[in-house]
């Protein structure tokens, strides 16, 4: 490290260090690649007690997990149970009417009328709510008889969309804020900047670390935080006033992040777009592409198999359209019935993927379809003809470059920043369409010119990934723009 670097705390949320996928790639690379730079790393999880999957370089100072999940108490807890006795009896009638319920009503009135609460409101909430809760109990406040009224008396006049709530609704929303907004009473270290890795919830911790310490913030975002969960929020089987409520939060929160950012910094137009209509100002936002190591992927044509082989590289969870490849497998083998379907992903949702087996048994592809994992994806890619991307929503995907490095050519859906990327040296697809997925598959496969097209495809691929997304240049434009944050930027007046 460097004297003089600024510090960084890297917020997370269900990605790096504990689950795989591109974003944490790209945090991997991000803390190797800038070894000037101190990092802490906070990551939010689903669930307590999950060990990191990734080993860390000398840079990296501090690793803490917070689960939002899983745990009897919600929230950070001291260590001592005297300590936690001491804050419980410190939650009475008197202090929760004057340090607690006025904080909370806005809480739970974001909640409801998401992008038309005051992103300065929000924020100066949760900092009286984080010095209420530094020497009270949080789940003994927020499960309070008074919590609960002032829940049922906002629920009584929620915003447009709603319609009136059943005790059983209210009482599973009020639950999940309990969860949300533990995120409050987070410990981090005091750090010059706080780089958000995704719009949600890690990023109120930039907005605390600005207004309490004076931290620069910055967000990096993927895919587009609010649209994926548009998406989601569509499969989940919840009234439409409890998904209604998730998604009114959301927005809250990530305007209230937009608007506290000092910089935001998006993989390409189509996702600068949508943050722009999700509250990004625009002079905040920066394109900053994705990359990836070229000495570790790189084309070798003596891996590929006789079998004409299409590969997916991704976790299994619906928005990566791993049904969709699978409808589109269907009609593949009937015109070309050797190919090989490979699959390399760890399952995130057990009923999808059980979706997926069915639709693999009904069409009678257990010879043509495999499931499997691999943690050295450029064997993976080497030893593949076709690499497709089926999904319904992505920002720019390491899965692309990595295929772009190794020379195979790209069959993707158009999402995100892919068609941006590819620059025409892809097949693009419309999401969710299995008829148009195996026509461009078939014409990559299928006939006496296929391998002709492949070659070329990839040969194309392979001169734009080199000439454009090297990680050595992406990641160096981070180190600029932390230094850039707190030497150019003046100091933000702390609460």
């Amino acid at each position: 490290m460097k004297a003089g670097s600024p510090s960084i705390l890297l917020t997370t949320e269900g990605t790096y260090p504990h689950y795989g996928g591109g974003v944490s790639v790209w945090c991997d690379q991000l803390v190797r690649y800038l070894s000037n730079n101190p990092f802490h790393i906070f990551s939010v999880t689903h669930a307590p007690r999950r060990d990191p999957i990734f080993t860390f370089p000398d840079n990296v100072l501090t690793v803490k997990q917070f689960a939002l999940w899983g745990t009897e108490e919600p929230g950070d807890q001291p260590e001592s149970y005297s300590e936690i006795y001491q804050r419980k009896l410190r939650v009475d009638s008197d202090s929760m009417e004057e340090g607690f319920l006025p904080y909370f009503r806005i809480l739970v009135r974001a909640a409801f009328h998401g992008e038309t609460c005051s992103p300065k409101l929000l924020a100066g909430a949760i900092m009286s709510l984080r010095r209420f809760f530094a020497g009270r109990d949080f789940k003994k406040s927020m499960s309070s008889p008074e919590a609960w009224t002032v829940f049922l008396q906002e629920s009584a006049r929620p915003g447009p969309g709603f319609v009136a709530f059943t005790l059983e609704e209210a009482t599973k929303c009020l639950r999940w804020l309990l969860r949300y907004a533990s995120i409050i009473t987070a410990n981090f270290e005091k750090t010059d900047v706080v780089h958000a890795s995704i719009s949600g919830l890690a990023g109120v911790l930039g907005v605390i670390a600005k207004l309490e310490n004076g931290s620069k913030f910055l967000i990096t975002e993927h895919g587009i935080y609010l649209r994926e969960l548009y998406v989601a929020l569509g499969k989940m089987p919840e009234s439409p006033n409890c998904l209604r409520f998730l998604l009114n939060w959301n927005r809250a929160i990530v305007r209230m992040n937009y608007y506290f950012a000092d910089s935001v910094t998006s993989l390409g137009e189509f996702n600068r777009k949508w943050q722009l209509r999700f509250g990004a100002p625009e002079e905040k936002i920066r394109i900053f592409p994705n990359g990836v190591e070229s000495k570790r992927f790189y084309p070798d044509p003596a891996q590929l198999p006789e079998r004409p082989t299409v590969i997916a590289l991704a976790r299994i969870y619906a928005l990566k359209g791993i049904d969709t490849l699978l409808k589109a497998a269907v009609i593949v083998v009937q015109r070309a019935p050797t190919t090989c379907f490979k699959i390399y992903g760890e399952i995130a949702d057990p009923d999808y993927y059980e979706n997926c087996l069915k639709i693999v048994r009904q069409h009678k592809l257990e010879k043509n379809v495999e499931f499997t994992v691999t943690k050295n994806p450029e064997d993976a890619l080497r030893a593949a003809h076709i690499f497709c991307l089926p999904s319904i929503s992505e920002g720019l995907p390491y899965s692309v470059l990595e295929a772009m490095f190794t020379g195979c050519p790209v069959v993707a859906s158009d999402v995100g920043v892919v068609s941006d990327t590819l620059a025409g040296t892809g097949l693009l697809v419309r999401p969710n369409d299995p008829e148009g997925l195996a026509s461009q598959l078939l014409y990559l496969l299928d006939g006496p010119e296929a391998a002709n097209r492949r070659a070329r495809m990839g040969a194309k691929g392979l001169a734009r990934a080199r000439e454009c997304y090297q990680a050595t240049v992406t990641t160096k434009k981070f180190e600029d723009l932390y230094d850039e944050l707190t030497v150019c930027q003046p100091d933000y007046q702390t609460a």
